[in-house]
């Protein structure tokens, strides 16, 4: 008699055990943590690196989402800028057909990168989502997306302990 038929049953169903499992996962955000503090309150924060004269283009340097360290100059970068009333513009956009398990349910939806005026933005690439059809807001048709046009902040409510990225969106500040 072999092993397998020893211990695998006459009518070779293998043995399944269900076992009860879950695990407490904690996510910190570390020096980038304003930012999702700022989500929580209604605000878009960023941060500025200002040692220009070690940049490549000589220009203060925005980082949205933000970074505690600037890449060009490798300094700490510890000034935040509130963005939220900021003149925001998509840099480039794309419909998304299909999404993971948070927005879902949500599809098809614009993708978003954005550009905010004022600021040399090689590092701020920012994606969201662009809600064209907000109760209150500016509608559009999609038809009517633009690469420059002039969108603003939206922030969903979310518990700060629950807040993620998600909780950002935009939508059209003015007719196209």
């Amino acid at each position: 008699m072999s092993v397998g038929e020893k211990y695998v049953s006459k009518n070779k169903q293998p043995l399944v055990n269900e076992i009860p499992y879950s695990i407490l996962y904690k996510h910190s955000y570390g020096e980038v943590s304003p930012f999702f503090v700022g989500l929580s309150k209604k605000k878009l924060l960023g941060t500025v690196c200002r040692n220009r004269e070690k940049h490549r283009n000589g220009k203060d340097l925005l980082f949205l989402p933000p970074r505690a360290d600037c890449p060009e100059c490798l300094a700490e970068v510890t000034e935040w800028v509130d963005l939220t009333d900021a003149d925001i513009r998509i840099y480039t956009f794309t419909t998304a057909y299909f999404a993971g398990e948070t927005f879902l349910n949500k599809v098809p939806f614009t993708l978003i990168n954005i550009d905010v005026q004022g600021y040399d933005n090689s590092y701020s690439k920012l994606t969201s989502i662009l809600v064209v059809d907000e109760p209150g807001e500016i509608n559009i048709s999609r038809d009517e997306i633009k690469i420059g046009m002039k969108i603003k902040p939206k922030f969903r409510d979310v518990p700060l302990e629950k807040i993620d990225a998600s909780a950002l969106y935009f939508v059209p500040a003015e007719k196209p």
